[in-house]
């Protein structure tokens, strides 16, 4: 992994963020890529030299990124990728259950016709990104329908949880993802939330929001606990 490819990874148009964020732009984005494992050792001295800034630069990166979850800082032996395990994934997928539940539900109570819009604009580019089997295209998508959903509940504190937890929902996303197999059945069960909350279905947008990330949460848990994580 080389500065090019971290750099290039967030773009050049963040040269007028903060020097912090930028390495916490490139960082987090290689965690979600892949190219830094979860799990895997992380020193300051060598991501300075792959983003190209500085080593205080970094830290302070970190710090940000230890806040949103993605990286774990241990005391003596310095920085490690997050690494989900049974117990995370059981807390948030339940997290997620009450969180979603409740944003389906007010979504499908307060939505208006710009909310339609942005819901089945949202929909359609999840719809594509399966055809095209690109599970990281997937995961966006299917995210962005989420948040799409939490953002027309129209409740500003809902958002700002779900905001904290917002990066690692992704990889939870396409942790799960992966399991199903096949990218074709992703997309129906999007469709029938979407379908109820256009609707007005206060009841089953409510329903089909929890049900959909307690299915996939006991799914992975379960994985993990077998794989003894």
């Amino acid at each position: 992994m080389t500065q090019k490819n971290l750099l290039s990874i967030a773009g050049e148009n963040i040269d007028r963020r903060s020097l912090d964020r930028k390495a916490a732009d490139c960082i987090r984005d290689a965690i979600i890529s892949g190219q830094l494992a979860l799990g895997s050792r992380l020193t300051e001295i060598g991501l300075a030299a792959q983003v190209g800034l500085s080593r205080s630069t970094v830290r302070a990166a970190l710090q940000r990124l230890s806040g949103e979850g993605l990286v774990v800082q241990h005391a003596y032996t310095g920085w490690e990728v997050f690494s989900l395990s049974s117990d995370d994934a059981r807390e948030l997928y339940t997290l997620r259950s009450c969180l979603e539940g409740l944003a389906a539900r007010l979504a499908a109570e307060n939505i208006d016709s710009d909310g339609k819009k942005a819901l089945s604009a949202a929909l359609k580019t999840l719809k594509l990104a399966t055809q095209r089997n690109d599970w990281r295209a997937i995961a966006e998508a299917d995210l962005a329908v989420h948040k799409t959903i939490v953002s027309i509940a129209n409740h500003r504190r809902l958002l700002q949880q779900y905001a904290l937890i917002i990066d690692t929902v992704l990889l939870y996303i396409l942790s799960t993802n992966r399991m199903v197999g096949s990218a074709a059945s992703i997309y129906p069960e999007h469709k029938a939330l979407v379908d109820a909350i256009i609707s007005g279905d206060v009841a089953l947008a409510e329903q089909l929001a929890s049900e959909h990330v307690t299915v996939h949460g006991q799914r992975l848990t379960e994985s993990l606990r077998n794989s003894g994580h």
